[in-house]
């Protein structure tokens, strides 16, 4: 599946990580590895995208990644063309999970430029922070992150993408393999 023709100047994603399989709770809703729930990709895979030729000159990335994955997820975007600049948002689950050094109760959104920040950019006050239940669904993201990014980048001046897109949204265009994309 080829991406689009076009040029982004926001992409989010939060792309299908190959983990190790990982089983914490077998049988509970949404738990065990990845592969059970979706198509995964290596991480020479995932660089095999060529995602430089949908970003815009001045172009945002915002992927998620999990603590573990923070140096994976800094070495996909830079392999993709852009500048690693910060955690833009931190996802508090309100449920933990087994860690190897703390309990795991966060995911984070990375956020990397190619050239500048897109202009114009429409609110400068959006929370970092988000303490919101994970749902049952597998590796599902809370909507508010997407909703967030739209209020920093509204699609009256950004023409805006997601990869790996599990939910199609107005003002989004979605890219991806899931065959149980949600409007």
């Amino acid at each position: 599946m080829s991406l689009p023709n076009k040029k982004y100047s926001v992409i989010y994603c939060d792309p299908p990580w190959k983990y190790k399989r990982m089983v914490w709770n077998e049988g509970a809703p949404g738990s065990g590895s990845a592969e059970l729930h979706y198509n995964t990709m290596t991480l020479e895979e995932l660089k095999a995208l060529d995602v430089k030729s949908i970003a815009a000159k001045k172009c945002c990335l915002f992927m998620w990644t999990s603590g573990p994955q923070v140096d994976v997820a800094v070495e996909l975007g830079t392999s993709w063309g852009f500048k690693f600049k910060t955690v833009a948002f931190v996802w508090e689950k309100q449920r933990p999970m087994c860690g190897h050094y703390t309990m795991s109760t966060c995911e984070y959104v990375l956020v990397f430029t190619r050239g500048s920040i897109p202009k114009p950019r429409d609110s400068r006050n959006q929370r970092q922070f988000l303490s919101q239940k994970r749902t049952d669904r597998h590796s599902e993201k809370p909507h508010e992150i997407r909703e967030r990014i739209d209020k920093i980048f509204s699609s009256e001046h950004h023409e805006k993408i997601e990869l790996f897109a599990r939910h199609i949204t107005p003002g989004w265009d979605v890219w991806g393999n899931d065959p149980a994309l949600v409007v």
